[in-house]
């Protein structure tokens, strides 16, 4: 059950958020419990075993160096698992989002698909989503880098080495040792970087969203029209009792206009019930059929895979 006005890929967008949070935070736990524990039981077994002498109780912790830096290692290494983990998360979810509102898409590269995704929204509702700007540039450009130099072991390009690591440099929460090496050495950034994702994707969903709710309004609107048309059909006039609908008063002919020009305008974007409404009423409702501009707008909601509207055709069809 998702949670009130949750679409799906929103439930996808938190679901994994919040694993992924829940895995930071266990692997610090782990490690530093772990660390801990090595420390304690490393000081009482030097204590136990030095008879006060403070020289062999130095000699016997510094026995155990090797252990705990063998844990810090592996912290280090499960941070990076991590990032690249949530790096992953952010671009399963951009591509989620391209069949979610069926986004024309070809591109492989995360910043690429995000360009397909917000040129999809400009082209279709005629606005700009602007809300994740500032953080678009973590994304695209640092959090890429890093992410592939793990993956790949080394940055190809020396101009992104060296945009990288001035950015590591100024960061907290990361450190550069030599040319080729950033450890993530605090969990802070981790979640600085699942928050900065998340915020991207909720941003797009909500604008997405804001627009569907949009059309909804818009398509119930038409629909209440056109049911008000229907009402004011003028009664049975001999010799047309057969036809539907017998003919169209003035009024019945403004509110099928209306309903038209509203349906108009949300099956321009893609919206395929608002298609198949239009194009019952070209071939249905208007006095004078426009069966050829219904045939093309009721083709493109078929094309959608609309199930009413394949019904439809079919009917349409046979007669």
């Amino acid at each position: 059950m998702f949670a009130k006005g949750y679409t799906e890929i929103r439930a996808m967008i938190e679901t994994q958020y919040g694993i992924l949070s829940q895995m930071v935070t266990d692997i610090a736990y782990r490690y530093q419990t772990q660390l801990k524990g090595t420390e304690e039981g490393a000081d009482r077994f030097a204590r136990d075993n030095s008879d006060g002498d403070y020289d062999v109780y130095r000699s016997i912790l510094n026995s155990f160096n090797d252990v705990e830096e063998r844990q810090s290692c592996l912290m280090t290494e499960s941070r990076k698992i991590l990032f690249c983990a949530i790096f992953s998360y952010y671009e399963t979810m951009l591509n989620e989002f391209v069949l979610y509102y069926k986004i024309a898409n070809e591109a492989k590269q995360p910043s690429k698909i995000l360009d397909s995704i917000l040129k999809a929204y400009r082209i279709k509702y005629g606005d700009e989503i602007t809300c994740i700007e500032g953080n678009i540039a973590y994304a695209n450009s640092f959090y890429r880098l890093l992410r592939n130099l793990y993956m790949h072991g080394t940055l190809s390009a020396e101009k992104d080495r060296c945009t990288l690591f001035n950015y590591a440099e100024a960061t907290d929460g990361l450190k550069t040792f030599g040319i080729d090496t950033i450890v993530i050495t605090d969990n802070a950034f981790l979640f600085k970087a699942l928050d900065c994702f998340r915020t991207i994707l909720i941003c797009i969903d909500d604008a997405f969203m804001k627009q569907l709710s949009e059309e909804q309004k818009q398509l119930m609107k038409a629909k209440d029209i056109i049911r008000e048309a229907i009402n004011n059909y003028p009664p049975e006039t001999p010799g047309l009792e057969d036809e539907y609908p017998p003919f169209c008063s003035i009024k019945v002919r403004r509110l099928l206009c209306e309903a038209e020009s509203l349906l108009l305008c949300i099956a321009k974007r893609g919206n395929a019930e608002s298609q198949m409404l239009l194009a019952d009423l070209y071939i249905s409702a208007f006095e004078t059929p426009q069966k050829k501009r219904g045939l093309f707008w009721l083709k493109k909601a078929v094309a959608q895979n609309y199930v009413p509207a394949i019904q439809m055709l079919r009917e349409f069809e046979k007669e």
